[in-house]
């Protein structure tokens, strides 16, 4: 044990694994790049309200969403300009709301997709089979417990952790298990949901299911920048 613990690189000789002029060139990028996206779904929730569409919708609530995750990241690095020391001291609740309610917010955009598409699936297969809406509504008391599952977990792991009541190895595991998995779960239902709507768009229907389909791709490619 003596040899083993003898071999390790004591904390004096840790040095930064990158030069710290490629980090802060990099916290710059990332903070304008958020900041860029919070402005852009600003102007888009603003563009809403102006054209008097729908106001809650999954559209807006989709955009309100990535609005407070673009928020939340731009704060995050504006720390990292000069106060890193006091962005890794942080209370229990400022550091839950910085580190992870952001993913938290991930999490419920992926669960906001899967209510969607799962509505339009479940809508074209009631207009032949009246009984599938009663599915429609237990699809979304599940996504709905998911997504408090998720909260729940991250919001006990986030605490414990900066009280000191738990073993940080512990949570960890827990935390990554439990969000992991439904992480997995919710792409796997939205990757079904995809395929369902890609199948079961009759020619009949087609103008129907055309609209849909650009919301569906204009959804698709936005959280692809906001789920990575």
């Amino acid at each position: 044990m003596e040899s083993n613990l003898s071999g390790l690189v004591p904390a004096a000789g840790l040095v930064p694994a990158l030069p710290p002029a490629v980090t802060l060139g990099l916290t710059a990028a990332y903070t304008t790049l958020y900041a860029l996206l919070f402005f852009s779904v600003y102007a888009q929730l603003w563009l809403v309200l102006l054209y008097g569409h729908k106001r809650l919708s999954y559209q807006t609530v989709f955009l309100a969403l990535c609005l407070l995750w673009a928020a939340l990241r731009t704060t995050l690095f504006s720390f990292y300009f000069r106060d890193t020391p006091r962005a890794n001291r942080l209370g229990p609740l400022p550091f839950w709301l910085l580190y992870c309610c952001p993913v938290c917010l991930q999490f419920f955009t992926l669960t906001l997709m899967n209510l969607y598409f799962a509505q339009v699936v479940f809508k074209a297969k009631a207009k032949r089979r009246p009984e599938m809406s009663r599915g429609l509504l237990a699809v979304r008391g599940a996504f709905v417990g998911a997504s408090l599952l998720f909260l729940l977990v991250n919001v006990l792991c986030a605490v414990l952790s900066r009280r000191r009541r738990a073993q940080p190895w512990a949570l960890l595991l827990v935390r990554v298990l439990v969000s992991d998995s439904l992480f997995v779960i919710c792409a796997l239902s939205l990757a079904a949901c995809l395929c369902l709507v890609a199948r079961r768009a009759p020619p009949p229907q087609a103008g129907a299911w055309r609209p849909r389909g650009k919301e569906a791709r204009r959804a698709c490619s936005l959280s692809s920048l906001f789920l990575t």
